[in-house]
């Protein structure tokens, strides 16, 4: 389907154009028309599959067209930026406003009500309905991305509560709800008396597979001998970086983030390094303020290696991500936080913790979910 067949005013398909939107992927071209029509929606389609897009031709009808308001939720603070990054691109042109609302759980975002869309974390979402924020009143359109968050023990009661509230104080909410792993897509879309559109379509193929003894085997069929350079992860990254790619490795800890990332900078720096400008070490350092962390990470990054953990500053963290996209950081050892839903270039993804730590509970597996969530950071479209 080509972007045109959209029921858009003209000027929201030239934004598409403009961002390089020419032809929907097949997912994306059955759940867009439903989203447009104005019901509840639930997508449930693999990563890197265009959920976000379907969200965005949504917000873009709702703002342009039905001139209301649109909330954009997702889970983590790292996620909300990106977002409302895409949105500003996407919709400044039109002279729709956007804004981000991640912080300050006891201010009721009054000046939120200036922007057209406002992309706010499941906790900040539930601190505005809580305050009555007036502005809410004007929301026609609420985006749940990564609605599996809904199962997170932390998270997912906030999320819900937010949802069911929303929908029983405004008449006419339309929802649209986004996911790549969530098991009971249909009972969700039961719950939210919305259109279910499901899948197992991906632009890029992913192939999982298990490592032992320095051998990958593949889900798929298939196997990869790598070579042994010393310990088994370095093993892997060095196989991804000398094959001109670049790699993600997930552990459980932020600890583990700092050690590994500090542990290897100095091999990756013989093959890939990074040298810095003062401008950014100081950046990464922290500026005025200089930590141990900051240099850590400064340290790191000059080897081409990076750590990605919620210690980091927001621009700390944006600083990773932008040397990923740009390739001088060849790899980032970072927390689950990383895997919900961030576009980043990785050709390879380590999972080298299938386990955690939890209070009451000592080390228990993670979820299937959540490590699909991890692999899905691999192969992303355009990256």
């Amino acid at each position: 389907m080509d972007v045109s067949e959209l029921d858009l005013p003209a000027e929201a398909v030239d934004a598409l154009r403009a961002k390089g939107f020419k032809t929907l992927y097949p997912p994306q071209a059955e759940a867009a028309p439903l989203a447009l029509a104005g019901g509840n929606l639930v997508v449930a389609v693999p990563t890197a599959s265009g959920k976000s897009l379907i969200g965005y031709i949504a917000a873009l009808k709702t703002v342009t067209e039905r001139k209301s308001k649109v909330l954009y939720i997702v889970p983590l603070k790292a996620l909300a930026t990106e977002k409302a990054e895409d949105l500003s691109e996407l919709c400044g042109p039109l002279g729709c406003k956007v804004a981000v609302s991640t912080g300050d759980l006891d201010s009721p975002g009054d000046r939120l009500g200036d922007a057209d869309i406002i992309v706010a974390t499941s906790e900040k979402a539930d601190s505005l309905l809580r305050h009555g924020s007036g502005w809410m009143s004007q929301v026609g359109l609420v985006i749940a991305d990564e609605i599996h968050m809904i199962h997170d023990p932390s998270r997912g009661p906030t999320l819900e509560v937010a949802l069911t509230k929303m929908m029983r104080r405004y008449g006419g909410l339309q929802v649209i709800a986004l996911s790549a792993t969530i098991t009971n897509a249909r009972d969700l879309a039961d719950s939210l008396d919305a259109d279910l559109v499901t899948g197992d379509w991906r632009p890029i193929e992913l192939r999982p597979g298990a490592f032992s003894d320095w051998v990958i085997t593949f889900d798929s069929g298939g196997n990869k001998e790598i070579e042994e350079r010393g310990e088994v992860v370095w093993s892997l990254i060095e196989d991804t970086v000398r094959d001109g790619g670049q790699c993600l490795v997930f552990v459980n800890s932020r600890r583990s983030t700092e050690s590994l990332a500090s542990k290897y900078a100095g091999m990756m720096g013989k093959i890939a390094g990074n040298p810095l400008s003062d401008a950014d070490r100081r950046k990464l350092e922290g500026d005025a303020e200089s930590t141990s962390l900051g240099r850590k990470l400064a340290s790191c990054v000059a080897g081409g290696m990076a750590f990605h953990n919620a210690g980091l500053t927001s621009s700390q963290r944006r600083m990773v991500e932008r040397g990923f996209l740009a390739g001088t950081i060849k790899c980032i050892v970072a927390t689950p936080t990383l895997a919900a839903g961030i576009n980043l270039p990785a050709r390879r993804v380590i999972v080298r913790d299938t386990g955690r730590f939890e209070a009451n509970a000592g080390y228990v597996p993670i979820s299937v979910m959540e490590i699909k969530q991890m692999c899905g950071r691999a192969g992303r479209p355009g990256f």
